[in-house]
């Protein structure tokens, strides 16, 4: 036995790694001790700098697994194939973001001063999001369930929205967010006329 870690071990210091910073990065924000996740991770500090050298690497790798899981509940929706999976999906979007406000602060603070880094790496995401759940929109459309005048950007860039109005108030977001997809439906065609006798 060498005592060195196994490809195992590693693999679970980094889960726990980035498990622990979720939390810690919600609870303080962008000015969490990285001292601190390593030890509620129970790690030494240098096998936290060893997986991740820098802050911005850390909270761009937590941040990274909130964009796995939305891409994965919208390919999760479009092989159920129900009537409502898109509405389904925009309600999971607002609730990550409400979920994540802390770290979405952490992410922008920790690129502030490389911007351009920042949005090299979220246009990635936006694009990753795209191959995801763009399939559950041209669905939708194709079942008369979303006007075909919008385009997608459009009605994503709305429901992204409703996490920056509401707040914390979730009731808001889903009372904003019913709005939203009842406007997304095709306009009623008008009935014939009924001239008077």
């Amino acid at each position: 036995m060498t005592g060195r870690p196994t490809r195992q071990d590693a693999q679970r210091n980094r889960a726990r790694l980035l498990d622990v910073a979720s939390q810690v990065f919600h609870e303080a924000g962008a000015d969490a001790s990285l001292d601190l996740i390593a030890e509620r991770a129970g790690v030494a500090n240098a096998t936290l700098y060893r997986h991740f050298p820098t802050r911005r690497l850390l909270v761009s790798a937590v941040y990274a697994r909130t964009i796995d899981a939305l891409c994965a509940e919208a390919r999760t929706r479009a092989e159920e194939g129900g009537v409502d999976a898109l509405f389904a999906w925009f309600g999971a979007v607002v609730e990550h973001m409400l979920a994540s406000r802390g770290l979405r602060d952490t992410f922008i603070a920790a690129y502030a001063l490389a911007p351009e880094e920042s949005t090299a790496e979220v246009d990635e995401w936006h694009e990753r999001i795209s191959a995801a759940a763009e399939p559950l929109f041209i669905r939708a459309q194709q079942q008369d369930l979303v006007d075909p005048a919008l385009s997608w950007p459009e009605v994503l860039a709305l429901v992204t929205a409703v996490a920056g109005a509401a707040g914390e108030d979730r009731g808001a977001a889903q009372r904003m967010l019913a709005v939203i997809t009842a406007g997304l439906r095709p306009p009623l065609q008008p009935g014939p006329t009924i001239g008077r006798s």
